[in-house]
């Protein structure tokens, strides 16, 4: 009896030893992944794991501090052994491993001539080849409500948008909601807006466009849009973006009066991003759809979207947005040919 207990025991410290030292060498195998070394300006040297480069921010992954965003103008060398896909400026992309070896401020890639210095300040994104694809997913919500008691007006609006980067692909969904009622009458309109892009050399792109409104204003029960096009970005670096896109699509509408009608559409888009990280983060965006009529030939439609976005705790943005629609030709003639909103709200940066 003794005997046997003793063995159990002995069994099960073993058990726990060999656990222990399982996980042991799991945490190892973890921490030694994170080989990557960035080099500050300032001489700050840390090690870590790449994640991402985009908007001029460079998403870093230590085991101290977890993931961190560092600002690009602040790196001096950058190396990695893990294979990445960097795109540049001028439209260039090079795949392979990243070196320190042409000196400071400046990133060595495997190239068609060998390897090849680029300036750090020329690269505008860095996929890992191997990422998760959670870890490439960004996600901003924010909403905004306000009150005026003179005039019994209630205004409130949410929104979120989300974005998913690859090395060949960029993919968003935007969602906007606003909610007007005056007392008497109360105005809903709602826009949910996703894009797939397909990244070709010289920063051109193949796109796919789906979209989907309701307007009270404008008498719209349900507009939903699909089409495609060719696209470019005209400005790429790591302060701004200008983009610019044409293409056709397929409309299909429905009014409050139980109209409906299928058309032929235009798709022309362009938007600009500007984006300053020195304290405090500034952002700017501005994005415009004009729909040319096709098949209803002289009608246009188009919406639009200005964000001005100040942080003012880590990841808490106020936000300042106008945003609109218009339509030549209404689905009904008590419908409004205009719509537009004005709003304040606060959103967060996952």
């Amino acid at each position: 009896m003794d005997l046997f207990t003793f063995n159990v025991s002995l069994s099960g410290r073993t058990l726990n030893w060999t656990l222990g030292l399982l996980l042991a060498l799991s945490c190892s195998s973890a921490y030694a992944a994170k080989t990557d070394i960035v080099v500050l300006k300032n001489g700050d040297r840390i090690t870590g794991e790449v994640k991402s480069l985009d908007r001029g921010r460079l998403r870093y992954s230590t085991n101290a501090m977890g993931t961190i965003y560092i600002e690009w103008d602040d790196i001096e060398t950058l190396v990695s052994n893990e294979y990445h896909r960097l795109q540049l400026t001028r439209g260039g992309r090079y795949y392979g491993t990243l070196s320190d070896k042409g000196g400071a401020e400046t990133l060595t890639v495997p190239g068609a001539r060998g390897m090849e210095p680029v300036p750090l300040m020329s690269v505008v994104r860095i996929v890992p080849v191997e990422d998760q694809w959670k870890e490439r997913i960004d996600l901003t919500v924010g909403a905004g409500y306000s009150y005026v008691k003179a005039s019994d007006v209630t205004t409130a609006n949410m929104y979120a948008e989300t974005d998913y980067v690859s090395d060949e692909r960029v993919s968003s969904l935007d969602f906007k909601y606003d909610l007007t009622d005056d007392g008497e009458e109360t105005n809903k309109s709602s826009r949910l807006t996703g894009q797939h892009k397909k990244l070709r050399q010289h920063r051109e792109y193949l796109f796919l466009l789906g979209q989907a409104e309701q307007n009270d204003e404008q008498d719209v029960d349900l507009r939903a849009l699909f089409g495609g096009g060719y696209g470019k970005y005209f400005v790429q670096n790591n302060r701004r973006k200008w983009l610019g896109a044409g293409g056709v699509g397929v409309v299909h509408e429905e009014s409050g009066d139980g109209e409906s009608n299928t058309e032929l559409e235009g798709i022309l888009q362009t938007t600009y991003e500007d984006f300053l990280y020195d304290t405090p983060k500034i952002d700017l965006s501005i994005n415009l759809f004009v729909f040319p009529g096709i098949t209803d030939w002289g009608r246009v439609r188009s919406n639009y979207d200005v964000q001005l976005s100040k942080e003012f705790i880590e990841d808490l943005f106020l936000d300042f947005t106008i945003g609109g629609s218009y339509d030549s030709d209404p689905t009904s003639d008590d419908a409004s040919r205009t719509d537009y909103s004005v709003t304040t709200g606060i959103s967060y940066e996952f």
